[in-house]
């Protein structure tokens, strides 16, 4: 599976694509707003000071965020959003380090909500 992960910042585009090239048919297209990054980067970037939440690793950048997107809804297993939400939730483990679990522990996990019109809802660490 391809992953192609969109950013609209006001009137730029950014792609970035997972996977072999020339997959375009195929490919899930994660559409991800100035808003999504900003609640990912005000709950859950390292200096964020929000309480009960997975924190990203320090130096995260919002390109290596949209490459491990592109990494988690590639390969990582869906599920339907909880409590009856549209979208979907992919989880996938990177079997290293990617941030700090809400008890302060690695957290090696990614979980990233996407609803069903392919927009980032969030993305975090667990």
């Amino acid at each position: 599976m391809v992953a192609v992960v969109t950013i609209v910042f006001g009137d730029r585009i950014i792609k970035a694509q997972s996977g072999p090239p020339f997959a375009e048919e195929t490919a899930r297209q994660v559409i991800v707003t100035e808003r999504t990054l900003r609640h990912i980067e005000e709950r859950h970037w390292p200096n964020s000071p929000a309480q009960g939440a997975g924190k990203f690793s320090e130096g995260i950048t919002v390109r290596a965020l949209v490459e491990l997107v592109n990494e988690a809804v590639a390969n990582g297993r869906s599920r339907p959003n909880s409590n009856g939400r549209p979208g979907q939730i992919y989880e996938y483990d990177f079997g290293r380090p990617i941030g700090i679990k809400i008890n302060g522990g690695p957290a090696t996990k990614l979980r990233v909500v996407v609803s069903s019109r392919n927009r980032l809802i969030t993305a975090f660490p667990f």
